[in-house]
């Protein structure tokens, strides 16, 4: 009878303990869902955004940044009515926002990221979940798109070409990339001071495995200008593996979640997904869904 009484205890906080554990874990997303809102690019009919909302319902995250939708009003197209949304105010279609499930009761605080907007670029969303008593910190972004691998120092962007339209997009592109790497810096600085754990997800518009493989000093390569020592130590998953959507048709990630040293701690092993579009790669189907598949982590808060 003795020997009852003491096992009863231990396995109601075995049991415990394992509810608790289910209860915490979140799943995290991004997805830039492209001009989602009502410029003349968004040709999506009814049956699209039925389409997508299938998709939506299939990632099932419990924390999205969203990226290319206008407003709550276009969200809700896609994720219906069971998600909080949080909306940069940048006088743009291609806003950057966080969608949050209500059923989480997470206490949110969200703000816009405006030191982002360096010259007609996106604000980002910084936004902090807390729920029993555990703090994340989140940083939605969607960086300035066309300078996907190349230097980004000053020197060598002053040395680009620009004698065509595209070649002057091209430089620009990459002045405005390099000219957002400060504003990064400084809020990952803050938060790594804090010992905080904390993530930053979106469209970087910027292959990350290239920088690598490349071996850019800090100076030339985004990933390297992020990724420090100590708190700042990043990682992502997405520096290693390849992209499958649409078919491999854009093989190399652009969309990253860059994890500090403590959020790592609470990442769920090998929960790292893609979730791909089943029709086969046209212009028109990635028009249609987007051109990007929503990428997932899940952590344990």
């Amino acid at each position: 009878m003795k020997n009852t009484l003491l096992i009863m205890p231990a396995l109601f906080l075995v049991l415990c303990s394992s509810f608790i554990s289910q209860a915490t874990e979140l799943k995290l997303a991004s997805w830039n869902i492209a001009w989602l809102g009502s410029h003349e690019y968004n040709h999506r009919t009814k049956t699209d955004n039925q389409q997508l909302a299938m998709y939506a319902k299939q990632l099932d995250a419990d924390v999205i940044a969203l990226q290319e939708v206008e407003s709550e009003y276009w969200a809700r197209k896609v994720f219906g009515n069971d998600y909080d949304y949080y909306f940069s105010t940048k006088d743009w279609v291609q806003r950057v926002g966080v969608a949050i499930k209500k059923s989480q009761n997470f206490t949110v605080e969200a703000k816009e990221y405006k030191a982002l907007d360096v010259g007609k670029v996106r604000y980002g969303m910084d936004v902090t979940l807390t729920k029993n008593g555990k703090t994340l910190h989140l940083l939605a972004v969607h960086l300035k798109s066309g300078c996907f691998a190349a230097p980004l120092d000053g020197r060598s962007v002053k040395a680009m070409p620009s004698t065509s339209v595209k070649e002057e997009k091209h430089k620009e592109a990459c002045t405005k990339l390099s000219k957002q790497i400060t504003p990064l810096e400084q809020w990952i600085d803050l938060h790594a001071s804090q010992d905080a754990a904390y993530i930053v997800l979106g469209d970087f518009n910027r292959r990350f495995s290239q920088d690598i493989a490349l071996k850019y000093p800090e100076d030339k390569g985004l990933w390297q200008a992020l990724n420090d020592e100590g708190q700042e130590s990043l990682w992502t998953p997405t520096s290693t593996a390849n992209s499958g959507c649409w078919g491999g048709y854009y093989k190399e990630y652009i969309d990253h979640i860059i994890f500090s040293p403590k959020a790592k701690e609470k990442y769920i092993d090998a929960s790292f997904e893609q979730l791909i579009f089943k029709p086969k790669y046209t212009k028109e189907s990635s028009r249609n869904l987007s051109d990007h598949c929503p990428i997932s982590v899940k952590v344990k808060l």
